[in-house]
């Protein structure tokens, strides 16, 4: 019965796809079989879920975060940022590929987009980094880090993932940060082991003098993850204020104290972070209705009795391929809310804290963004740095490895994920 459900939704997936129809069309016309040829009902339903979808409040955090970033990645203030990391890690062996993850890691507390960060850090950091360590790790390390701002909060992955599933937001955003953390540590054990200086390269040594000016001018995007992360998980504001005072805080920091974008710059900016946040919206309002017919098919219940004979482990190894899988070939955004709800009630009936699968399928769907042959990250860096699909698919291989290895252990150590919210 499961597969016979599948087998056509995963057709009109895969064909959809290949005419390069987009995801949302794809989802929409996926829930519309499911209305009339399994359920048997009309699609009015469908459309007025649509709309109902878009309007619950927690959604509101979303394209103040998108405004956020846009003004971010218009003005200096990733430059800043990336400067003050390079200034600290310089004397490191490694230090300036470090600098580039610690800082995706930075923006993504910002801004919550890797596509964002991709093209923000592959303008600033490509260069440089390929005159000094090679083009592949200087692609790799771009193209992979900036799934960082999936994984480390704000997220807007996790805003997602709590209104699918009615997870506390404020609580993901905390189950989100020792796992990111992790990750950035694995890799720069990775970058200084890799990274070997040069024989004829000159000595660098650290400067107090010149960190201490960086760390001045760096300051004011430094500020900004502070007042957003602290003023969440202090309680004086909801996700979604928070996201309201990043992105005023950014807009006055960047028009009137730094001046790097101009009032005639503005209209750019603020279509840029429209068109970004009605894509999450489509497809927020597409795979909600398409939850809401396979609901009606029977679709959880059939996956429950599919896993009814695997234990924790073989549950959580089943469900790390499957995300892995889905996260090559589909946004983010929409594999959490057409797979989250269906898998929520095997993840409690095998005592699975909702905070750690949270975080396992944010984790593991991050790792999509820069898997060949459609990772998101992989796309803007081909558009951004005009080079060819083949040697950035072949530059993010190690850095796949290194985060598959480290979800394995926040999948299987879910202390990692609950310690902190607890």
């Amino acid at each position: 019965m499961l597969i016979n459900i599948l087998i056509p939704v995963l057709l009109i997936l895969i064909v959809m796809s290949l005419l390069k129809c987009p995801i949302y069309v794809s989802i929409l016309l996926s829930a519309i079989y499911l209305q009339i040829f399994v359920n048997h009902m009309s699609i009015s339903n469908l459309f007025t879920g649509v709309f109902e979808s878009m309007t619950k409040s927690a959604l509101m955090a979303v394209p103040f975060f998108m405004v956020a970033g846009s003004i971010i990645a218009a003005s200096s203030l990733g430059k800043r940022l990336i400067n003050v990391f390079i200034e600290l890690l310089k004397a490191v062996r490694g230090g300036f590929p470090i600098a580039c993850v610690v800082a995706n890691g930075i923006f993504g507390a910002i801004s919550g987009s890797g596509p964002a960060a991709t093209a923000v850090f592959g303008k600033i950091c490509y260069e440089p980094l390929k005159e000094r360590h090679g083009e592949k790790l200087s692609l790799g390390v771009i193209v992979s880090s900036a799934s960082l701002s999936t994984i480390i909060p704000p997220s807007v992955s996790m805003i997602i993932f709590g209104v699918a599933t009615e997870t506390s937001i404020t609580k993901l955003f905390l189950a989100g940060l020792i796992p990111g953390i992790l990750i950035v540590a694995v890799v720069a054990v990775y970058l200084v082991i890799r990274c070997k200086p040069k024989k004829d390269a000159p000595k660098v040594s650290f400067s107090w003098k010149e960190f201490r000016h960086a760390l001045w001018k760096g300051l004011p995007v430094l500020v900004l993850p502070v007042i957003v992360l602290g003023s969440v998980y202090s309680g004086i504001c909801t996700p979604t204020e928070s996201g309201a005072l990043s992105a005023l805080y950014a807009f006055v920091v960047a028009v009137f104290f730094l001046r790097d974008i101009k009032i005639r710059q503005l209209p750019t900016v603020f279509k840029d972070a429209a068109r970004t946040t009605a894509q999450v919206f489509l497809l927020i309002a597409t795979s909600t209705v398409f939850s809401q017919a396979a609901t009606v098919a029977q679709l959880p219940q059939l996956l429950q009795e599919a896993f009814a004979g695997m234990g924790y482990v073989q549950f959580l190894l089943m469900l790390n391929i499957v995300l892995l899988i889905v996260g090559c070939f589909f946004d983010t955004g929409a594999a959490i809310l057409i797979l989250a709800p269906m898998l929520m009630p095997t993840a409690l009936a095998l005592g699975i804290n909702p905070l750690h699968l949270g975080i396992v399928f944010i984790s593991n769907l991050a790792i999509g963004l820069f898997t060949p042959p459609f990772g998101l990250n992989i796309f803007v860096a081909q558009s951004v740095l005009k080079r060819p699909m083949g040697i950035i698919s072949k530059s993010v291989l190690p850095y796949i490895a290194l985060y598959f290895g480290s979800v394995l252990l926040i999948t299987y150590v879910p202390i990692l994920s609950t310690w902190l919210p607890g």
